[in-house]
């Protein structure tokens, strides 16, 4: 059944939308329940908003944090977040304080939000986010959850303009409306549940890198020296043997490495200790599906980001038992910029790996959560980086995979690396209800 709605003349925005879309039935309600709260434009409460600058990031461990689009993910600013330096910032209004709300102006997740907090004080952000620095007559932290919320939710896709690339403008932001007439107190509920939300992300984050540390620190690969010379040279027969011509495939700095590990005398090659390693497949997606599709973007630096997966349907899913997730699978990133990320399947929920996405479940003999981070660091990376190929779009296939050294330690090692990441997990997991209980409370605050 056809959903219409007839706007006259007079109530159309001046010349600036005339468009069906802007003026549907839903946004019209949502916006005179906001009146009648008495909100206030956006505008009115800000110090200053600005674009973000524009510059390429560099892949380097020291500089000035970049927080960029793709950043700003459901619960925290999340992904690898790079670096620029420091005279790429044109003056100090673009270095970021605590408080500052930072939005998506333009892509798949505009409307998309974050919010400054330690370690991110003094970063700088790029062209494709608007940095709000709210005054003194909204709580910062209220007005972070307000745009999460159904009201400020649907304001940016409101407002937002174009087909093919979604965007959102400052001109079109200052108009959104936001309701501020909640009591301090609530607000500092508000703000104390973000704050909790944020510390429980930041210890969340700790323990995975601790569960990395002991690894790594048990492998000795600190005192390992990967320098190269200017030039080095491998057999025919070693080329012939991996099926690769390229000169990067036997830098000297992997056999260091192989070497390294085959020391311990505890290595087995991944082909040999799993039991299943396939790609996922090209979904089709379906906008409110039930079964989650974890891509290769979904891939995180610690765990996986399952808020930002797209859906797919029920039948899609019982027709391709091949891409289907069962629990503690581990998934590596097999095609683009992070090939070799790897993370673990913690979900309870039904879901299926795209065709960019690896799928790998090893024996008993191997933890795989415990696997999941040995490939994850660096003594999994840099086989990654070995054994992918491609220039433009890197790419790494399943029979290369299975070419991985794998350092096996006891069960009960694998078993205590593997606690940490369970327990970062659960931790993230009470992160993300003390936001969604925010949002809540804001949602029935207003409405």
């Amino acid at each position: 059944m056809a959903v219409w709605s007839i706007i006259k003349k007079s109530e159309l925005e001046g010349a600036l939308r005339t468009d069906a879309e802007y003026y549907r039935p839903e946004y019209i309600e949502t916006e005179k329940l906001l009146d009648k709260r008495g909100a206030v434009r956006l505008g009115q409460l800000l110090n200053d908003i600005r674009y973000g600058i524009y510059t390429e990031p560099i892949y380097m461990k020291e500089g000035i944090d970049f927080i960029r689009a793709l950043n700003l993910q459901e619960y925290s600013i999340e992904r690898e977040v790079l670096k620029i330096r420091p005279e790429a910032i044109a003056s100090d209004k673009y270095r970021l304080r605590e408080g500052d709300v930072l939005i998506v102006r333009s892509g798949a997740n505009v409307g998309n939000v974050g919010i400054i907090q330690t370690p991110f004080i003094g970063a700088t952000f790029g062209s494709y986010t608007i940095r709000l620095r709210f005054n003194k007559k909204i709580n910062p932290y209220l007005a972070y959850i307000f745009f999460k919320t159904c009201f400020g939710r649907f304001q940016t896709l409101r407002f937002r303009t174009g087909l093919a690339q979604p965007n959102i403008n400052i001109p079109n932001l200052k108009l959104l409306k936001i309701v501020t007439d909640i009591p301090q107190y609530q607000q500092e509920i508000v703000e104390g549940k973000v704050k909790r939300a944020h510390e429980d992300i930041v210890k969340s984050q700790l323990l995975y890198l601790q569960a990395e540390r002991i690894l790594l620190d048990d492998l000795d690969l600190d005192y390992l020296d990967f320098s190269q010379p200017n030039y080095y040279t491998t057999s025919l027969k070693n080329a012939q043997k991996v099926s690769r011509v390229d000169a990067e495939h036997f830098q000297p700095k992997y056999d260091k490495l192989i070497q390294h590990l085959k020391k311990t005398g505890e290595t087995r090659l991944l082909g040999e200790i799993t039991h299943y390693i396939k790609r996922g497949l090209q979904p089709v997606y379906a906008e409110n599906g039930e079964i989650i599709v974890v891509n290769s973007q979904h891939l995180g630096r610690y765990l996986l980001n399952i808020e930002a997966t797209e859906r797919t349907d029920y039948t899609f899913w019982q027709d391709n038992k091949r891409a289907r997730l069962q629990k503690k699978d581990v998934l590596l990133y097999s095609t683009g910029a992070y090939v070799g990320r790897t993370n673990s399947w913690f979900e309870e929920q039904k879901g299926i790996a795209s065709n960019h996405v690896t799928i790998i479940r090893p024996k008993k003999e191997c933890n795989p959560i415990y696997l999941a981070v040995y490939l994850n660091a660096f003594s999994g990376l840099r086989q990654a980086e070995r054994w992918a190929t491609g220039s433009g779009q890197r790419e790494i296939y399943p029979e290369a995979i299975t070419n991985f050294w794998v350092y096996l330690p006891s069960v009960e090692f694998q078993a205590k690396i593997a606690k940490f990441v369970i327990e970062s997990y659960e931790v993230r997991k009470k992160a993300k209800a003390l936001l969604e209980e925010a949002k809540q409370k804001v949602e029935e605050m207003i409405g």
